[in-house]
């Protein structure tokens, strides 16, 4: 319908003095009696039936030979109208249901500002497929969190994937209460001395430490739980270090003679964690007495409960 200005007065009613025929989009109408205001206004023919037509009085004062413009509604194409048709002047009421039929059935075609402060239909239903170009929404108009995410500090702020990705790669984060499915791991793994429950290990090796021979022979459990070391020297003192001081702890050492042979090992100056000086415990208190061939091979495990060394040792592997 063609935007027009018009005049809003209180009802009136009358009937056409003459017939009205088809035709269109221009005619004349010839009204029984004055409403008495003058053109621009606007009129209801028929205004109850099916046959209804809005047309506009666009110029003149006489309502017996008023120029209209027709079929404003666009829904009977200016169809014939008997003389003694009702006419109605389309007051208040009538303005804003055809107001209301327009604005139904509009679409959604350029651009839309404002606030929906209410909505009564679903817009999934109302705004088709594809009808929302997203080239014409500004980015500046969008805000979004930046390229560093440390919590989960803003519900206003839609996350760029970049910010997401950053988050996954690089950022450090807490898991609580989760349940985690398979998972593979791809680095190191710290469990910072926290306690794992309920394990079962498959498919696993420890790291092994390759140990310095020496008098004072230093022995860091950081590096592993089990160690090498071909002797060179006779090993008067054993210092261990980054011993757990609760629960039960082993170190595996797997100890070679060098070309030499004959090397010794006393354990009755055993260190823990820059402690005093203790002896290892063995069974039966028998000590310790390694194999004295040369390149021979003896395992010697040192179990710590608490930071109290005990030692168990297999001798002369061939």
């Amino acid at each position: 319908m063609t935007a027009q200005e018009s005049n809003i007065v209180n009802a009136f009613e009358t009937t056409l003095a003459a017939q009205l025929s088809a035709g269109g989009p221009t005619g004349t109408m010839n009204l029984a009696a004055d409403p008495g205001i003058n053109s621009p206004a606007y009129f209801v023919i028929d205004p109850d039936s099916d046959n209804r037509e809005i047309v506009f009085w666009s110029t003149g004062d006489d309502h017996a030979a008023a120029s209209i413009n027709r079929d404003l509604d666009g829904d009977n194409s200016g169809p014939t109208h008997a003389s003694g048709t009702k006419v109605r002047l389309a007051v208040v009421k009538q303005h804003f249901e055809d107001i209301h039929d327009r604005v139904n059935d509009i679409a959604l075609t350029g651009d839309i500002t404002g606030t929906l402060a209410s909505a009564t239909q679903d817009v999934a239903t109302t705004i088709g497929a594809g009808a929302v170009d997203f080239a014409m929404i500004n980015p500046a108009d969008i805000i979004t969190q930046t390229e560093t995410i440390t919590g989960n500090d803003s519900e206003t702020k839609i996350p760029t994937t970049a910010a997401v990705k950053n988050y996954v790669d690089a950022e450090t984060a807490t898991l609580t209460n989760k349940t985690l499915g398979a998972v593979t791991l791809s680095g190191a793994v710290t469990g910072a001395d926290q306690t794992i429950s309920a394990a079962v290990l498959k498919d696993y090796n420890e790291t092994t430490a390759t140990i310095t021979s020496a008098e004072d022979m230093a022995i860091d459990l950081a590096n592993g739980n089990t160690g090498t070391v071909t002797l060179g020297h006779n090993v008067d003192d054993l210092h261990f270090t980054n011993v757990p001081t609760s629960g039960v702890t082993t170190f595996t050492l797997v100890v070679t003679q060098d070309g030499t042979g004959s090397r010794t090992m006393d354990i009755d100056a055993v260190s823990v964690n820059g402690g005093g000086d203790v002896t290892a415990k063995t069974a039966g208190a028998a000590g310790l007495t390694l194999s004295t061939a040369a390149a021979s091979i003896d395992i010697l495990t040192f179990v710590f409960v608490g930071t109290t060394p005990f030692l168990f040792s297999q001798l002369a592997f061939a």
